[in-house]
């Protein structure tokens, strides 16, 4: 029984590992137009996100229902994103080219500090996208009251595990070969731990027995 037992975690481990592999591969073919990027993140964390509740299915399938059903919302935030992103940077490349003094380095401060929300911000969008319902005013305010909300541990959290991931792939080779393999979709799969202990808070879900990762059994929490 005991081998039996290790063959299945490993089996699940494998599976799993074959999963992120495909995913990223995907993710990377259905962000080749750019444009498309919001879409594949919002495809992505929906997959992980609902991997965590009810394991590992078809990923494609999933990947490709979650891309054509977030579509709208997500390419439009990510546009939104990239223009605002854009004109930081040209604000902050203006401040720094002169010489103002005071008033410059407090501008450039302001950039800096509207980027740090900014990514935060985005951080949170698209899994919101992925994961809940509602008009793309209601998405956004989500995703930014539960990213400061839920500031720590959990904001904290999923953005270290994506700028760890970014450094890592920067300073060293053999971390830039696993990303290459496994990607973003393995930061995303970490994060949807963090993510969805928040989601679990404001969606009505049934749990999946005593084992559910997320919730538990209900059937024995007393009803407040």
């Amino acid at each position: 029984m005991g081998e039996l037992h290790y063959d299945n975690r490993f089996l699940r481990f494998l599976n799993k590992t074959t999963d992120l592999v495909v995913l990223n591969f995907l993710f990377f073919m259905t962000s080749l137009p750019l444009v498309t990027i919001g879409a594949s993140l919002a495809a992505l964390h929906s997959v992980n996100l609902r991997s965590l509740r009810y394991g590992d299915g078809y990923v494609a399938g999933q990947y490709f229902k979650a891309f054509r059903e977030s579509f709208c919302q997500a390419t439009l935030c990510w546009i939104g994103l990239v223009i605002t992103g854009g004109l930081l940077v040209f604000d902050y490349r203006f401040w720094m080219a002169l010489d103002y003094g005071f008033l410059s380095k407090f501008q450039i401060v302001v950039c800096l500090v509207i980027a740090i929300v900014l990514g935060i911000f985005a951080v949170w969008l698209f899994p919101v996208l992925a994961k809940m319902k509602g008009s793309l005013k209601e998405q956004a305010a989500n995703a930014m009251k539960m990213a400061i909300g839920y500031f720590f541990p959990h904001t904290v959290c999923v953005v270290g595990i994506a700028a760890f991931a970014g450094w890592a792939a920067y300073v060293n080779t053999d971390a830039l070969l696993i990303m290459a393999v496994f990607g973003i979709a393995l930061v995303s799969y970490l994060q949807s731990f963090f993510f969805y202990k928040v989601f679990a808070k404001h969606i009505d879900e049934e749990p999946i027995g005593e084992d559910d990762p997320i919730y538990g059994d209900r059937r024995n929490q007393k009803v407040m």
